[in-house]
């Protein structure tokens, strides 16, 4: 049985220090190798929660103004993190709550 084709989703206007970050690399610095990962590690880890992601799956963290982005199909997506305006489409959702896009 073939997986299911993984979803794209595109960049449309990547915003002011918008960077795709994971869960970091704890414990590896006694090899030089830094912590990194999201800088609100609570927020991205409840962001994947809600969406049903793996806890240490890859969010967008996004500051200043935000970012625009495309799914390549039907998803589900949330904002968390800092309170914010959200829309899809130009219309207004929830901030926080998952959404399908």
């Amino acid at each position: 049985m073939t997986p299911p084709a993984a979803s794209r989703l595109y960049v449309v206007r990547a915003g002011a220090l918008t960077t795709v970050q994971d869960a970091g690399r704890p414990g590896w610095a006694h090899l030089g190798v830094g912590r990194a990962g999201a800088l609100d590690a609570p927020a991205a880890r409840l962001a994947n929660r809600l969406v049903g992601n793996p806890p240490d799956a890859a969010v967008l963290e996004t500051t200043l103004t935000g970012c625009a982005v495309r799914p390549d199909r039907p998803v589900v997506a949330v904002v968390g993190g800092a309170g914010c305006r959200v829309t899809v489409d130009g219309r207004p959702v929830a901030w926080g709550a998952p959404v399908r896009v």
